[in-house]
């Protein structure tokens, strides 16, 4: 696998470079919520199983095992960055209003937040009416500081 960045993406780095201390490393398919977005982290590990896949202004982009069996050899991805797309995340970027994008290489974005709602029956929501609820005796006694 090999991901590389463009321009843009590049600048986006160098002031975070400039604002931020510690060592900064982009990772990526380890987001919870975005699957395969790229997160850039400031003293961040990304984890056994991951390796250096590329650079992003001189930054390394790290992707776990899973991620770089689906692009062998010198297949990849694209690291840029995109205006206003703002989804809650703890990447770096989002400070400066905009937001990393994975693009394939003909340009295509690869994979983004969506506001897409699925149909899921009452019977197994957690968000189903469900009346009183009591914490277990368990948590009632916990106590917090």
């Amino acid at each position: 696998m090999r991901v590389t960045g463009t321009a843009a993406a590049a600048r986006i780095v160098e002031r975070a470079k400039r604002d931020r201390r510690g060592a900064l490393v982009f990772t990526i398919g380890t987001g919870c919520c975005e699957s395969t977005a790229p997160f850039l982290y400031e003293d961040f590990w990304p984890g056994p199983d991951s390796e250096t896949v590329g650079e992003v202004g001189g930054v390394p982009v790290f992707a776990p095992e899973y991620l770089r069996a689906l692009y062998p050899g010198d297949d990849g991805v694209v690291v840029d960055v995109e205006d206003g797309l703002m989804a809650e995340s703890m990447s770096i970027e989002t400070e400066y209003g905009c937001r990393f994008v994975l693009r394939d290489r003909d340009g295509v974005v690869v994979d983004r937040p969506t506001t897409a709602v699925c149909d899921v029956p009452d019977s197994v929501s957690a968000l189903r009416a469900r009346g009183p609820q009591e914490l277990p005796e368990a948590l009632r006694r916990i106590r917090m500081r």
